[in-house]
């Protein structure tokens, strides 16, 4: 073990003082309109990207990756959307293991959110709806891309605190 990288990482800041707070019992019960308000602040505090989001999937075999994507909406039903095509590695993880998560990080405000639960295929109208909306479009059809809902089973609102006490806020379904 080198334990000059080890002590330089123990160095490295945690949160700051001037946090948001954040009280469970005074927020929504809907975990969709709390979403939004924490999106909504995070977009007021120029947090960059705040629709990106880690997807965590594994293969038949349990093997899992992760990598970033763009929350493309929630749905009437609940479904967290996002798109990919069904040929890459996470369409096929996707196929094969139709389970995964979602990290949302706003480093700015101590906060995250993570959503777990069963993925479902969205329509062909809907997937080629959310292609040809996308900003590098070029109007021609892409037989592979998939919009995908992520169905939660659980969501955890997460808030950091500078005294290391963090708040979890979890809700099952």
């Amino acid at each position: 073990m080198n334990d000059s990288f080890r002590a330089r990482l123990r160095a490295l800041p945690d949160f700051p003082e001037d946090l948001p707070s954040f009280d469970p019992a005074a927020a929504p019960g809907d975990p969709v309109e709390l979403f939004r308000l924490w999106l909504e602040g995070a977009l007021a505090a120029g947090v960059r990207q705040p629709h990106a989001f880690s997807l965590a999937t594994a293969d038949a075999g349990g093997r899992v990756s992760s990598r970033m994507l763009i929350l493309k909406d929630i749905d009437d039903d609940g479904g967290w959307q996002f798109a990919t095509s069904r040929a890459s590695r996470k369409g096929g993880e996707l196929a094969q293991n139709p389970n995964a998560a979602m990290n949302f990080y706003w480093p700015e405000l101590g906060r995250q959110i993570r959503v777990a639960g069963d993925v479902v295929h969205l329509s062909a109208e809907a997937s080629a709806a959310d292609w040809d909306a996308r900003p590098a479009s070029d109007g021609s059809p892409n037989p592979t891309w998939q919009l995908y809902a992520l169905k939660p089973r659980e969501i955890e609102f997460w808030q950091a605190r500078a005294d290391r006490h963090h708040i979890r806020h979890q809700m099952a379904f």
